[in-house]
């Protein structure tokens, strides 16, 4: 009788599991690019894929008159083509089987683009366009229902992922603020010429190499990333268990990245730091007194070491007691350099702090004498450090009647945080610290920090970019190259071979424009040569080239004129993929002759001739066989220029624009800039 039930009980259980499984594979599933107001590119067999249950049938039907149908593969995985029409809307998408279906509405046919990039392309209308389109009214303008855009959100994965988050928006007034601003003007100009629809499909991260964006595949071909590709799988696995070390702690988001602060730029947010809270306050507080269990370290010095990897970024309080007497005399507190930025406290109180490029110098911070006492005081200071050469420097205790203190010595302390990348949401600057609130962490079982980044190699490529392919799009516009001035050099590869791997993955000869950087002025002088390594990529076909030489803030890397860069991406298109006459480029380096002591430069794109935005033209430089480049005289002559200088009568090359912050002097007379160039 026994035996029989435990036959029975295993049978049930048999035929629960497999309804479970089954259960479990019958959900009709499609990604977000197959959602209600998406746009599909007019004029041909677009892809559309998903998930079903193995081997049953799957129809899509368009309510524009077709339909197409296939079988999920053994993984329940199916993906079909369906003809489109010429553009209008909206439509109906219909995904049936047999017991499910998915009706998707307000489906829009046209014109799709993907967008991408770093932060200029990310950039939306909550931070730009304040000085120059003014996002208040644009956003109270807009009303385009047959724009829409899908923001990917952002995924870092350590290989190519099928699926993302996202959806369709339609470009109606609010609903704008989070699009591209670059990707939205660029589609507004289109629309409004060609009077289709526009989709476009945003996937950007800022801060991030070209190289985070190419498919590990292409990455290996190219010779010189061999040892960074051989120790692509080390870093997988040593991120992960860094991974899972942080993922045990509760977690706040770093309020920017510090180099903001050293910079002045308003995007360090200094009063977001200074009201950071790291549950530490009991520590700090002056009825607290078990600092018998804290560690100690010796200060003046480094505390990078502190769990022996040398890897150690984040909050940590340092703390010493000294003893007074008496009281008398004015105090302070004198300290010397601290990276990146320091809290001081007495008995509890805060005295003083500061961040960034001050609390990288001297400082004296005054102790009133209400916080002190007589027998023994303390002092705490809470220290943050982002980046390597975590330091503290001299530290004493003055007093105007000549009682120096020194405070040199062993101190205890505790780390209250420690950054770390994100690792299930990401937003910027994409760490956060990481709080060790918990008396009893077991630091031994930390290991050696090992971020797996937005810059890791193919990174983006494989949470970002492989999730669309392969959805119809007309081409893309990219704007990046910020992050990979000190390699300009690899550039000139690295550019071009992620321009051939989307193409190769997308099995279709798209167009690619993309946005030359802008002038800014803390490019340590590098920043003329990535625009030369992006101008020489325009030998590949069906690229084009926006220059922004004209339209760049020198002292903001992300310029808020959005409006041009979008409608310059825009001509490119109208003229090269859509057969409008319009001029698309400025005026770019064609080549050169010698005229005595003259050098006679031709242009590609003069459109109705060339001029200079001034009386002179300037940003023109002149060399000898020597390449010792002097300021140069330069004018128009019959739609050509005449480059010269006194102090070289025999000139072998000439460049222009040749400087972190070069502003744009020579165009076409439709308004758009010549590229910096170099004859060498």
């Amino acid at each position: 009788m026994m035996c029989k039930k435990k036959i029975l009980t295993l049978l049930i259980s048999i035929f629960l599991f497999n309804s479970c499984n089954h259960s479990k594979h019958n959900q009709l599933k499609l990604i977000p690019l197959f959602s209600n107001h998406m746009v599909l590119q007019q004029k041909q067999d677009v892809a559309i894929w998903g998930t079903y249950t193995p081997k049953e049938k799957v129809i899509v039907k368009g309510s524009w008159g077709e339909e197409t149908s296939t079988i999920t593969d053994l993984n329940g995985n199916w993906k079909l083509t369906i003809p489109t029409p010429e553009a209008g809307g909206p439509y109906e998408v219909n995904i049936v089987t047999n017991d499910k279906n998915i009706l998707l509405e307000d489906v829009m046919i046209g014109e799709v683009w993907l967008a991408s990039g770093q932060s200029n392309m990310e950039m939306d209308f909550d931070y730009c366009c304040n000085t120059t389109d003014y996002s208040e009214i644009e956003i109270s303008n807009a009303n385009y229902p047959q724009i829409r855009m899908l923001n990917v959100t952002k995924q870092l994965i350590t290989s190519p992922a099928n699926e993302f988050e996202g959806e369709w928006k339609i470009a109606v007034k609010k609903n704008i603020t989070k699009f591209s601003a670059a990707g939205y003007f660029f589609a507004k100009r289109l629309h409004k010429e060609l009077n289709v629809p526009i989709g476009i499909i945003h996937s950007s991260w800022g801060g991030t190499d070209v190289e985070a964006w190419t498919s590990r595949e292409k990455l290996s071909t190219l010779g010189f990333l061999d040892k960074k590709m051989e120790s692509y799988d080390k870093l997988v696995e040593d991120s992960s268990k860094s991974k899972k070390w942080f993922s045990q702690f509760k977690s706040i988001n770093i309020p920017s990245d510090i180099w903001y602060l050293f910079l002045g730029d308003k995007l360090g947010f200094p009063d977001k730091w200074s009201n950071l809270n790291f549950n530490d306050g009991a520590y700090i507080a002056s009825d607290y007194s078990n600092y018998e269990n804290w560690k100690q370290i010796e200060l003046p010095g480094s505390f990078d070491n502190i769990f022996k990897t040398n890897d150690f970024n984040g909050a940590i309080l340092f703390r010493k007691s000294f003893t007074l007497h008496e009281i008398k005399g004015d105090y302070s507190l004198h300290l010397g350099a601290i990276s990146d930025m320091d809290f001081s406290y007495i008995n509890g109180e805060k005295i003083g702090s500061s961040l960034g490029k001050a609390s990288g110098r001297d400082k004296v911070y005054k102790i009133p004498k209400k916080l002190l006492k007589i027998g023994e005081n303390n002092i705490l200071i809470r220290v943050i450090n982002q980046y390597g050469d975590g330091k503290v420097g001299t530290i004493s205790l003055n007093n105007t009647t000549g009682g120096d203190l020194s405070l040199a010595g062993k101190w205890n302390y505790r780390v209250s945080a420690e950054i770390y990348g994100q690792i299930n949401s990401f937003k910027w600057p994409f760490k956060d610290f990481y709080l060790y609130d918990n008396e009893d962490i077991n630091f031994s079982e930390r290991p050696p920090v090992v971020n797996y980044t937005s810059n890791a190699t193919s990174g983006l490529f494989n949470g970002m970019i492989n999730p669309l392919i392969p959805y119809n799009i007309k081409g893309t516009i990219w704007y990046q190259g910020e992050n990979n001035v000190q390699r300009f050099k690899e550039y000139e590869t690295l550019f071009p071979a992620l321009i051939e791997d989307w193409r190769e993955k997308w099995n279709t000869d798209f167009s690619f424009y993309f946005v030359q950087i802008a002038p800014f002025y803390n490019y340590n002088g590098l920043s003329s040569s990535l625009r030369d390594a992006q101008r020489k990529s325009l030998s590949i076909s069906k690229t084009g080239m926006v220059v922004t030489l004209d339209i760049g803030e020198i002292n903001d890397i992300h310029p808020s004129n959005k409006h041009d860069v979008g409608n310059r991406l825009a001509g490119l298109a109208l003229a090269k993929d859509y057969g409008k006459l319009v001029v698309p480029s400025g005026p770019l380096y064609k080549s050169y002759q010698i005229s005595r002591n003259k050098l006679l430069l031709e242009f590609d794109f003069i459109g109705s001739g060339l001029m200079s935005n001034g009386s002179i033209l300037s940003e023109f430089e002149i060399a000898g066989a020597n390449k010792k480049y002097v300021p140069a005289e330069a004018r128009i002559v019959d739609n050509k220029v005449q480059v010269f200088s006194s102090s070289i009568l025999n000139p072998k090359y000439a460049r222009y624009a040749w400087r972190d912050i070069s502003t744009a002097s020579l165009f076409n007379k439709e308004g758009l800039p010549a590229s910096s160039f170099t004859t060498e």
